[in-house]
């Protein structure tokens, strides 16, 4: 199964705790992800890309 993700309420690196959400690859760990970024913040690692993951059952 390969899944392409375009979008942070899709990226399987995204962490919700609360009402927070938090990136988990970000620099700093855990950076806060604003409510305004629905896409990608500016600041993403992987903006300029898709992010593809591959599940190996």
């Amino acid at each position: 199964m390969v899944l392409v993700i375009t979008k942070c309420l899709e990226c399987p690196f995204l962490r919700r705790e609360g009402n927070e959400r938090l990136c988990v690859i970000a620099t700093p760990p855990m950076r806060p992800i604003l409510a305004e970024e629905n896409d990608r913040p500016m600041w993403c690692k992987l903006r300029k890309e898709q992010i593809i993951v591959r599940d190996f059952k």
